[in-house]
């Protein structure tokens, strides 16, 4: 294999592809990348099994081949070469990357093993605006589980009911549910269960894209991204995700509307005095107009604060896990945050004023 290419395009395609690369005992040419050169098309991948991702980019190729190199190595070399163009030519079990100013060599390893990725030949998917995907899953995914006893709780749920595609995800002590209005025509007609590890990880990769469109297709154990000269696919999860809307309450006894930025403060210094469990206590007073967070360490002190409401209903005073609290409110756009209150012992409802986009569920912590 011989070729030229320019760093910037060399380099873009490896900050996408490099990370998926992982070590596995059983197969140690999955800490590779793989390149393969064909008809001045240089093809960069990487797969942990889980999630795979290809990257094409156009080269000027005097000899066509196929190579693996260790990912990280290969990254950090191509990162840290100053020169604009770059020549990597193979020379036995090795590979030469030269430019105008550097030589270096680096081994190779068998690449007979490397996987390659599947195929997703489906007319189930849709196509969706990468910032739509994104804003979707970066709005619920803190949400998931990280324990992997119930697969379908460590994943992002995704599904399309009337033009709207929605995204939710819990760990059972809280949910978030994200409504994206579809500007596409086509609709995806099938819902499915989006990995939270790969699912924060295609994020990633969509980041460093930009906005344009991204093809869904699907099948029953497969789902792949297709956006410009990325291909992603990923394993989804063969399970059941719960039937979220039950448990979302119909009624509330208090109603507290806070302006975002106050609450946001507010939680920031909480977690200076909450204890090791991240306890908080919120109390509403209706009739003396308050809204207080309060929040003790033996450790550390205690500290309470007050914020400036528009309250309706009943007094309460609750504990909550400060963090789960906290995450959410990046995923709300409104100034205004609603809380509502649904009883002792009774989950709190999240959501921004005159904002039907976005839902969030939190359980109180006992005392």
């Amino acid at each position: 294999m011989k070729i030229e290419c320019e760093k910037k395009d060399l380099l873009n395609a490896l900050s996408v592809t490099e990370k998926i690369a992982g070590t596995n005992p059983t197969l140690p040419v999955l800490g590779c990348v793989l390149l393969v050169v064909k008809e001045n098309t240089l093809t960069v991948r990487s797969t942990n099994l889980e999630l795979g991702v290809e990257s094409v980019l156009p080269v000027n190729s005097e000899e066509d081949g196929v190579i693996a190199v260790p990912s990280a190595v290969f990254y950090n070399t191509i990162q840290n070469t100053f020169d604009s163009k770059i020549t990597l030519q193979t020379k036995g079990d090795t590979v030469v990357i030269s430019t105008k100013h550097s030589t270096t060599t680096l081994n190779t390893q068998p690449n007979e093993d490397f996987p390659s990725l599947p195929v997703i030949d489906s007319s189930v998917g849709c196509t969706i605006k990468t910032d739509e995907l994104i804003r979707g899953i970066q709005s619920v995914v803190y949400s998931a589980s990280h324990s992997t006893i119930k697969p379908e709780l460590s994943s992002v749920y995704i599904y399309e009911n009337d033009k709207k595609i929605n995204f939710v995800a819990t760990d059972s002590f809280r949910l978030a549910e994200k409504v994206i209005q579809i500007k596409q025509k086509n609709s995806l007609s099938q819902s499915f269960l989006l990995p939270l590890r790969n699912a924060v990880e295609i994020v990633r990769i969509l980041n460093q894209i930009g906005d344009t469109d991204v093809v869904l297709k699907i099948t029953d154990n497969q789902i792949s991204f297709e956006v410009d000269n990325i291909y992603i696919t990923s394993r989804v999860i063969d399970g059941v995700f719960p039937d979220y809307k039950q448990i979302i309450p119909k009624d509330y006894v208090t109603e507290v509307v806070v302006l975002k930025q106050d609450l946001l403060n507010t939680f920031k210094k909480i977690n200076i005095f909450s204890d090791r469990f991240g306890q908080v206590s919120i109390a509403v007073e209706p009739k003396k107009k308050l809204f207080t967070v309060s929040a003790h360490n033996s450790s550390v002190g205690e500290t309470n604060d007050s914020i400036d409401a528009v309250i309706k209903g009943e007094s309460i005073d609750m504990r909550f896990n400060y963090r789960y609290i906290y995450d959410c409110l990046s995923s709300i756009h409104s100034d205004s945050i609603t809380l509502l209150f649904t009883g002792i012992g009774k989950p709190l409802i999240i959501k921004g004023v005159s904002d039907e986009s976005f839902l969030y569920l939190v359980m109180p912590m006992n005392k």
